[in-house]
């Protein structure tokens, strides 16, 4: 089944080939240079052939992938819907084994379960509709941006750029940053293809699964939910966190259920925005415990981790954009010039995960846990944050980083298991069983760009994949909660495993 993650890897990997397309054909097709200069004229003629070639190329071979992802959202949804109902259900029955007086409404009418139908059939169908329109917008501003720098790189030429790859470089700037930006929302604000795939099936599968736990609780005539209170709410939603509402919206519920809010009400001031991560769950009176109002520091602290998720995020798009450059510029100086720019966003990024990790990492119970796999170990939730027990390290081995290590567990959060899962498509779904094994034992350790923290590298010879896992050691001056946390992980190959070794100061060697 596509998650999230695949459809959104898939806009992009489309996106990057449009680009690269584009950049082969400047690099095929050099402009000519004589004693008068470059005959431009004559390279514009080629590079226009080549945009329509380009132009056609582009419609005949996105095409089924554009349909064949759009048919996995349809999936993807379905099952979103499918997924909340199971879920609710088991989350009634918990209730009635603890003393909830509930029972099915009996038959439920068949227009009921069409009525249900229509309106998940109806925001596939909205999703899909505005995906097709941005599917096609990303051909058209591709054709446009290849276009306006055919006839940019003579202008950029004439004002003194030197040579044919400066004058491409300088006109292919500004659209190497920025990516294929072909939606505008409405504040005019820019965005690409993957980025806005991101956003809208985000908000559609959070929307379907709600669809299918409200008609669950519509089955059982519940209509009171509250909605969770977690540790990394954003500040918009954080007001809500803790409160119970009728649910007006999914469930079917009224006014006259109960003395409570109608989560309509909370909608129309915010909650449940685009790309938003909160959720609620069903409020059984007498049985679920309400949490209390969050404390004036807890606000301050929902603040700060939006400011340094926002950070984080802006260092991200940052390294997209540097590594785009360096790929795509023909020029050799500013190849390596954004490829260390990139390098220095990138370190920007993991210090503020590793800032992220150890804030979320909390005491998890370790029995029973050592053999059953990282998404089945002892699993703790705290303020909303998931963590999982993942092994333990040799502190021998590891004192190659530092000797102040105080313990030898390892967890992951879901933070950190999501950033593999965006940043690292499929590595994580394919690969997480080996992770236990490379902290375990390591075939090298490098020095990292931070303190405490080691840079393992572990091939696995069975697989014949070489993988680098990135690890924050707890140390002494950490606060007691903290763990030793798994940063990022993530396949590699083998040319970049063999320039780490070749560039990095090795302090472990596995004999």
């Amino acid at each position: 089944m596509p998650t999230e993650y695949d459809i959104t890897a898939a806009f992009e990997a489309i996106e990057n080939e449009l680009i690269s397309s584009m950049m082969r054909n400047m690099k095929r097709h050099r402009a000519e240079e004589t004693d008068e200069g470059f005959l431009w004229s004559q390279w514009q003629a080629e590079q226009l052939q080549a945009l329509a070639e380009y132009k056609r190329h582009g419609r005949t071979k996105f095409h089924a992938q554009f349909q064949s992802i759009n048919k996995d959202i349809e999936k993807l949804l379905r099952e979103a819907k499918k997924q909340g109902g199971m879920e609710q259900e088991e989350t009634i029955l918990r209730a009635i084994q603890q003393g909830a007086t509930l029972r099915p409404r009996g038959t439920m009418d068949a227009s009921f379960f069409r009525i249900n139908e229509r309106k998940l059939d109806a925001l596939i169908q909205a999703t899909t509709e505005d995906m097709t329109r941005a599917e096609t917008a990303i051909l058209r501003r591709a054709d446009d941006q290849y276009r306006k720098v055919i006839f940019n790189a003579q202008v950029y030429a004439n004002t003194g750029a030197g040579t044919y790859e400066k004058a491409v470089d300088m006109a292919t700037k500004d659209f190497l940053s920025n990516g294929i930006q072909c939606v505008v929302y409405s504040n005019g604000a820019r965005h690409t293809l993957a980025d806005y795939a991101e956003m809208a099936i985000r908000t559609a599968s959070k929307r379907a699964y709600l669809q299918g736990e409200g008609q669950k609780r519509q089955e059982w005539g519940v209509t009171t939910v509250i909605l969770n209170k977690r540790g990394n709410a954003c500040p918009r939603c954080a007001p809500f966190c803790g409160q119970v509402f009728i649910d007006d919206v999914w469930s079917g519920g009224k006014a006259s259920d109960g003395g409570y809010p109608l989560l309509s009400s909370a909608i129309a001031k915010g909650l449940y925005h685009p790309r938003c991560k909160d959720s609620h769950t069903t409020y059984f009176e007498g049985i679920t415990e309400e949490p209390k109002p969050m404390t004036k520091a807890e606000r301050e602290k929902l603040v700060q981790e939006y400011n340094r998720k926002q950070k984080q995020q802006y260092a991200r798009r940052q390294v997209k954009k540097y590594r785009r450059l360096a790929e795509h510029s023909l020029d050799e100086d500013n190849r390596r010039k954004y490829a260390a720019r990139a390098q220095d966003w990138e370190t920007a990024y993991t210090d503020l995960a590793i800032d992220g990790a150890n804030e979320k990492t909390v005491p998890i119970p370790v029995a029973n846990s050592v053999d059953s796999g990282i998404l089945k170990a002892g699993t703790q939730n705290s303020g909303g944050v998931d963590v999982h027990y993942v092994g333990k390290l040799d502190r021998d081995i590891y004192r190659c980083v530092t000797e102040d290590i105080v313990t030898d567990e390892v967890i992951i959060t879901d933070e950190r298991i999501g950033h593999i899962k965006e940043r690292h498509p499929n590595d994580f779904e394919r690969y997480e069983r080996y992770i236990t094994e490379a902290i375990a034992s390591p075939d090298f350790i490098l020095e990292a760009n931070r303190p405490n923290t080691a840079f393992v590298l572990k091939q696995i010879q069975e697989d014949e994949k070489q993988f680098e896992l990135i690890l924050r050691l707890k140390v002494s001056g950490d606060p007691d909660n903290y763990k030793n946390s798994v940063i990022t992980f993530l396949k590699i190959s083998e040319k970049k495993w063999n320039k780490y070794l070749r560039n990095k100061n090795v302090l472990y060697k596995k004999e």
